[in-house]
């Protein structure tokens, strides 16, 4: 049976009186269901996956009517290009006013748990534990960008359920990348895929990892090879897969937020004008509206490019580096000290590897003039391409 969830150990439909709705989504290979008891939670997820093949939507007017496996038509339509038969479910819930918050499988942060804080986003503290299979998340509620929010996810079975107090109370821009695609991109991962935190453009079904701490300078090279033609995959996280023994990233196409260092030498591409400051005090470029055409879903990896804020100069230059040395620095940047002992650290090892053998690694100085930079990286990618 082509499995599409473990319905039943999801108690919240009971609650839900509908109507629900589904969608089925072809994403990096895998299967990928939403459903949701909101029309405007449908509507955004629809939004951000945009560079997702929208299989079907349905609307059930009951809980009960829910398929318990994926509907025949949908895998003809995936055929080959689905890897594992089975779906990575995601629930959305607007919980219904009145109950217990958060409402089971999920489960209130334990006290010896302690709130953190959310790369990326000034606010709302974030809370993480597991128990068993299950990996917990709780999000604080925090004015402008988010009601309170808590997550389980079941490391196995591969279904989620994502609880929300007031959906109006959320910023789409939060609610979409740091919560639901926390989950859906931790599924992936459970599912054979690695995520780090790097950026990628391609040209030519040849792709480009910019790998570089906060401030490095990442999302200003990209933003300035989008504008010089290039395609979009990522800017702060994507998933690699090895795939017939080529290693490729997978996209992760989300706006591009841009600090005020950046913003200077960016003023005057019309991506940049009027852009509005946001609550993460960054400015974001709209990547449907802008690169839209140039967004692509996954490439296999032909060059590594390093970054550091430290690194700039009046020229562009670049250094060579040793396929041990980027691995070195793969490691360096994505796997913490405490974890270095880890399996996970293992298989991380295993995979940069794999990417060192197959893409020349290069350690860059970038310039004030960002299409200099642009077109120096895409002259790099032609030597190797």
């Amino acid at each position: 049976m082509y499995t599409a969830e473990r319905q039943r150990a999801q108690p919240y439909l009971d609650q839900v009186t509908g109507p629900l709705f589904e969608q089925w989504y072809l994403l990096h290979h895998r299967m990928v269901r939403v459903v949701t008891n909101h029309r405007t939670l449908a509507d955004e997820v629809r939004h951000f996956l945009y560079y997702g093949e929208l299989l079907s939507e349905y609307t059930y007017d009951a809980p009960s009517a829910l398929p318990i496996a994926i509907p025949e038509d949908l895998l003809r339509r995936a055929e080959e290009r689905l890897y594992r038969p089975v779906a990575l479910t995601c629930y959305l819930f607007q919980t219904c006013p009145g109950g217990p918050f958060p409402p089971a499988p999920a489960q209130p942060k334990p006290e010896d748990v302690e709130w953190i804080e959310i790369s990326g986003v000034d606010g709302p503290l974030l809370a993480r534990w597991k128990e068993g299979m299950l990996r917990f998340r709780e999000y604080q509620a925090y004015p402008g960008v988010s009601s309170q929010i808590c997550s389980v996810l079941h490391k196995t079975d591969l279904y989620a359920s994502i609880f929300i107090d007031h959906v109006n109370q959320c910023a789409p821009w939060f609610l979409m990348r740091f919560v639901f695609y926390m989950v859906i991109g931790a599924m992936l991962g459970y599912d054979g895929y690695d995520i780090v935190h790097a950026a990628a453009v391609a040209e030519h079904n040849a792709g480009i990892l910019i790998v570089g701490s906060p401030g490095s300078g990442k999302s200003t090279l990209v933003l300035s090879c989008l504008q010089a033609g290039m395609q979009h995959l990522a800017d702060d996280v994507l998933f690699l897969f090895k795939d017939d023994q080529v290693v490729k990233v997978y996209a992760f196409p989300e706006d591009i937020g841009v600090r005020q260092g950046a913003s200077k030498l960016l003023g005057q591409f019309e991506f940049m004008q009027r852009l509005p400051e946001d609550e993460r005090h960054k400015r974001p470029v709209d990547v449907q509206r802008y690169f839209r055409e140039q967004v692509v879903s996954s490439c296999p990896l032909r060059l590594m490019v390093f970054l550091h804020a430290a690194n700039r100069s009046e020229e562009f230059r670049v250094e060579f580096l040793s396929p041990a040395q980027a691995v070195s620095w793969l490691m360096q940047e994505y796997v913490p000290q405490q974890l270095a002992k880890e399996p996970e650290a293992g298989e991380m090892s295993g995979i940069f590897g794999d990417m060192a053998k197959q893409a020349p690694a290069y350690r860059l100085w970038l310039t004030p003039d960002v299409m200099v930079n642009a077109e120096q990286v895409r002259a790099l990618l032609a030597k190797h391409r």
